[in-house]
């Protein structure tokens, strides 16, 4: 009886015995996670920090510790940034180019599931074909000039809206709906729009997760293409391409305001206006992280 009870015992000593192997694994992806914070930590610590604490710190240590801690940095960006209306820009393209987008998006997925249809593979050659030769700047521009016209915000969403790459992992999910929900929906006479929106995309909530996430992240970070449609209209730059112009161009420490001047740096306001721009994206993505990382796995394997 004693022996029965020792050898799973015996087994549970042996499954908890950590492998080598694994050690070196979980420091590899531990300092991997180092590398990827510690310009984040960087930047938070920079931008409560003082002008004392920046020059102190610079000649000793390679983080900044803010032992004056303030806001300074931020008022000044927020204020003589004009960093506000800046945010408001990046919000309204990204929000109604994001509607946009998912709309075109679903409808084109859903029609290259569609099986039996003459010409369907041809024209689906030709929509991938786009993602490895584009027409060329010159031409895009000018397109858009001629048609939406530049300096002005519907530029920057009617001509960008459908992604091809987050197209196909779309239709990748849609695949995996069961062909027999779809016939079963037309047997009660459910027509291709409420079977598009009643059924499928609701059982497709991983993948229009993911994509919407790309979406947000390419839509929000854009600076090149409202630096060319936008050269004319200053004000309305997105968050993006002000925090591009800030960092690449001299920028000065303010003069009073609200702030106080002593404590406030370059260096600094450049850190709280990167912060800024990172935060709407990292307060979204932890909602979204489960269905993203379920998404790209799905839609990516799975044809």
């Amino acid at each position: 009886m004693q022996e029965t009870v020792a050898a799973p015992a015996a087994k549970k000593r042996k499954k908890r015995k950590v492998k080598a192997f694994d050690v070196v694994i979980i420091a590899f992806f531990a300092l991997f996670a180092l590398v990827c914070v510690m310009p984040i930590v960087y930047l938070v610590l920079l931008s409560f920090a003082s002008k004392s604490d920046y020059l102190q710190a610079s000649s000793t240590t390679v983080l900044v510790f803010p032992l004056h801690f303030n806001f300074e940095n931020y008022k000044v960006t927020l204020y003589q940034d004009n960093i506000m209306q800046a945010f408001g820009v990046s919000l309204f393209v990204t929000i109604f180019g994001c509607v946009y987008s998912m709309v075109l998006t679903s409808l084109g997925a859903y029609a290259f599931t569609k099986k039996g249809v003459p010409g369907l593979r041809i024209i689906f050659f030709f929509i991938v074909f786009t993602m490895f030769f584009g027409g060329g700047l010159v031409p895009m521009y000018l397109t858009i000039k001629d048609t939406v016209g530049t300096d002005n915000l519907f530029s920057l969403v009617i001509p960008f809206g459908i992604n091809t790459f987050n197209m196909i992992i779309l239709r990748n999910f849609f695949n995996q709906v069961p062909e027999s929900i779809i016939d079963s929906c037309r047997l009660d006479g459910a027509s291709e729009w409420r079977i598009l929106f009643t059924f499928v995309l609701p059982l497709s909530g991983a993948g229009m997760a993911t994509v919407l996430l790309y979406y947000i992240v390419a839509k929000w970070d854009d600076w090149y293409w409202p630096s060319l449609l936008l050269s004319n209209a200053k004000n309305l730059s997105p968050l993006a391409l002000k925090i591009r112009e800030g960092l690449n161009n001299a920028r000065g420490e303010g003069q009073g305001g609200g702030w106080d001047p002593s404590r406030v740096f370059e260096q600094g306001s450049n850190a709280a206006m990167m912060i800024i721009g990172l935060l709407p994206i990292m307060a979204i993505y932890p909602f979204l992280q489960k269905y993203f990382t379920k998404g790209v796995m799905v839609g990516a394997i799975k044809s």
